[in-house]
């Protein structure tokens, strides 16, 4: 026998307009919801990225002790993967339109997932050849409904509704708000896409208003009061937080809106909060070096220095040419207290290396001037720097005040 315990996860990052919908945490539920005779092969589960072509959502090793589900389509209809028996509706879906992100994920848990599992149960005991032992598809799609019935047979205590089937509030819901939810997402998408954020955001609010668990929409509702703060009166951090809570609650999946709601967190100081939003994002999509990288400069912005130094190596170990995490790290080694002399000469080397990586990269031509006019004094080529940043981005307004106060040290006036 195979304890859960001992089941092993791996995850692969999917490719451009892909993403798995569910997690290690959500498998390992419905595992633990089914007897173990029927997992007791199980002995690892692949978070892939094998969709391709032929569409795959899972897949089972030839040994028939691992099974995979791949990454999909952040935007997909799954009506043609019913049998005769299934309906949309069994899983919170309306025929012939987008599935809600509910939808979807309960069909991978309680359906590609439990028919995976179904391949894996043993047939015929004394035959010779594995094809012939296990189950195949009619028995492993039967294997599927029948646990999937079985399950949803009884209330199971769990605040994520996935684990329960659609209850009659939630298909009155969809019938009353999805469509309408989901064309006014469309249109907030394209308007995002032509830049006409204001048109965008009201878009997404209309898409909320209609269908309240519209994950993608609070998503980009929630990404909207992020990066707009500033600049828009009625958006904030504390607006985003909200709207990206209410989002990964209903998709813990949602690798963007974990990582915004972590980054919002970290603003407003919440730091336990956002450590645990950090975790989470890294844990859905490990090898995101954004991720990992961001993770770090807000270690470092709570002056945790040596947490902060290793995350950076780690994140370079996985991709040694992210300018976000050379940079990140050089400002670690630059502001920390307890740095050696070393230390400084190896930031001012990856402040350079952020730049022969990146020599268009106006923030970064930026940064190696403040570092070649901290550590060496050296006015004139961290003038260059300056002037080229603004070269790049005219609108860089911290470039701009550093070659005003070169120019007035220059002059001999003194700095205010």
């Amino acid at each position: 026998m195979v304890a859960l315990r001992d089941v092993g996860f791996t995850h692969h990052t999917p490719g451009l307009n892909r993403r798995h919908f569910v997690t290690e945490e959500e498998i390992r539920v419905v595992l633990t919801r089914l007897p173990e005779e029927v997992r007791c092969r199980l002995k690892w589960v692949h978070l892939n990225d094998r969709f391709g072509r032929i569409r795959t959502l899972g897949y089972v090793n030839r040994g028939k002790r691992e099974i995979g589900l791949c990454a999909t389509p952040p935007r997909i209809s799954l009506g043609g993967y019913l049998t005769r028996t299934q309906t949309p509706g069994q899983f919170g879906a309306i025929p012939r339109c987008q599935w809600p992100t509910l939808a979807i994920r309960r069909f991978f848990l309680y359906d590609v997932l439990l028919h995976e599992l179904g391949h894996l149960q043993v047939i015929d005991a004394k035959a010779k050849s594995l094809r012939r032992k296990f189950a195949k598809e009619t028995r492993a799609q039967e294997f599927a409904e029948h646990w999937c019935r079985e399950l949803w047979s009884r209330p199971f205590d769990h605040a994520d509704p996935v684990h329960n089937q659609p209850n009659a509030e939630e298909i009155k819901a969809l019938r009353a708000g999805w469509a309408l939810s989901w064309g006014e997402f469309k249109r907030g998408r394209i308007a995002d896409k032509t830049r006409q954020y204001d048109e965008a955001f009201r878009h997404y609010e209309r898409a909320v208003a209609h269908y309240p668990a519209n994950a993608m929409a609070l998503e980009q509702l929630g990404l909207h009061h992020y990066f707009w703060h500033e600049q828009t009166l009625h958006r904030s951090l504390e607006q985003a937080v909200a709207i990206l809570t209410e989002a990964v609650r209903l998709d813990p999946a949602l690798p963007k809106a974990q990582l915004i709601l972590a980054m919002s967190l970290s603003k407003l100081e919440r730091e336990d909060e956002a450590r645990r939003c950090f975790e989470r994002a890294i844990q859905i999509d490990p090898y995101h070096s954004f991720a990992l990288s961001k993770y770090g400069e807000s270690l470092a912005d709570w002056e945790y220095y040596s947490e902060a130094r290793k995350v950076f190596e780690r994140t370079l170990r996985r991709d040694p040419q992210s300018i976000q995490a050379i940079r990140g790290y050089a400002c670690c080694l630059a502001n920390d207290p307890d740095s050696k002399p070393n230390d400084t000469t190896r930031a001012l080397d990856l402040f350079q290396k952020a730049v022969a990586i990146a020599p268009h990269n106006a923030d970064a031509r930026y940064r190696l001037g403040l570092a070649l006019l901290d550590f060496r004094a050296e006015i004139e080529p961290a003038k260059r720097q300056f002037e080229e940043a603004l070269r790049l981005d005219p609108t860089h307004e911290d470039a701009a005040n550093a070659l005003e106060e070169i120019q007035t040290m220059s002059e001999g006036t003194p700095h205010s």
